[in-house]
């Protein structure tokens, strides 16, 4: 009953989001329950923002051109400037995720899935997804119909064969060496159960062959989400879980101002303060505190010191401001 609740208030917040933001109600070429399709427009018009904006174009040129939903899966296509793209979710937990995204790009199409689908990634086609592209994807066999009928860009002409460019399911997965000036680390969605996560080290007295391990990554489980929409009464509070290790002869030290950006595969509550804390660095770090912009978490750190080998475990928590 408490996951019902949940959902029911979760696609009341959504809906009521979409009218106050204004956002373009669902359209003649929709295909799904009016309430699923408003909240899906909602929710990938949130959460393809920060995607957008990494074009450099504005979230408000962003279009979303259709939403499929049947039951707890959908597809929504969208444009912005020159680019397009489709956006998979998936209903888990009474809230929509992102699980899915065609991106076009100068090679073709780059597909990826992560959390709740199967996790795969970098794989490029000269085609145009389709429905039967969807379904090997995860997605449901009726959302993939749904979506050969109703959604636009799938009704474009693709060749026969639909051959491919690359296959990577490594995901480029390895460690990145660590300099005393500092690194940028980057981890796909599919390597972070959906989060995008960046952390930008600081200077620091790393040794020479120290590296740092790629990101591990978690979602919350049902019993330690926060709910969605938060309530005053609410016991749940975490967003996200994160680990990370370095491998290196002596422990190193980094002055302030690494930073961690951290975007969220699910709509945050602009109501609420999200904080990071950081344990088994040589003295706990946090917490931090920050409101999303473009649902993505961004956190400066102060100066800290790290002994490879010992696991840094971080947590997000959403609490009232």
């Amino acid at each position: 009953m408490k996951s019902v609740n949940r959902a029911g208030a979760a696609s009341s917040a959504l809906l009521l989001a979409a009218f106050v933001l204004g956002l373009a109600p669902a359209r003649a070429d929709d295909f799904g329950p009016r309430g699923d399709v408003l909240a899906v427009r909602f929710a990938a018009s949130r959460l393809l923002a920060h995607t957008v904006r990494a074009l450099d174009i504005a979230p408000g040129r962003l279009l979303i051109r259709d939403a499929v939903v049947v039951k707890d899966a959908a597809v929504a296509s969208w444009s912005a400037g020159k680019r397009d793209g489709v956006l998979g979710l998936i209903r888990y937990d009474g809230r929509w995720w992102a699980a899915l995204d065609y991106a076009h790009g100068a090679a073709g199409w780059a597909d990826d899935a992560w959390f709740p689908l199967e996790t795969h990634c970098a794989l490029t086609s000269t085609a145009v997804p389709d429905a039967a592209q969807l379904a090997s994807d995860g997605m449901p066999a009726a959302l993939a119909r749904a979506a050969a009928q109703h959604a636009a860009i799938f009704h474009q002409s693709k060749p026969a064969a639909r051959p491919r460019l690359m296959e990577d399911r490594s995901c480029g997965n390895s460690d990145v060496p660590l300099t005393p000036a500092g690194v940028g680390l980057w981890q796909m969605p599919v390597l972070t159960s959906g989060y995008d996560i960046v952390i930008v080290f600081s200077k620091n007295d790393a040794a020479a062959g120290t590296t740092v391990q790629p990101l591990y990554a978690r979602a919350p489980t049902a019993a330690e989400i926060i709910p969605y929409p938060a309530t005053y009464q609410f016991l749940s509070t975490s967003v996200a879980y994160f680990d990370l290790t370095l491998k290196g002869p002596s422990p190193v030290t980094f002055a302030a101002g690494a930073t961690v950006d951290v975007w969220v595969p699910f709509v945050l509550d602009d109501t609420l303060k999200y904080d990071l804390t950081i344990g088994f660095a040589d003295a706990p770090l946090g917490p931090f505190y920050a409101k999303p912009v473009d649902n993505v978490l961004h956190y400066t750190l102060p100066p800290f010191t790290v002994t490879p080998g010992r696991t840094l475990m971080a947590e997000i928590d959403g609490n009232w401001p």
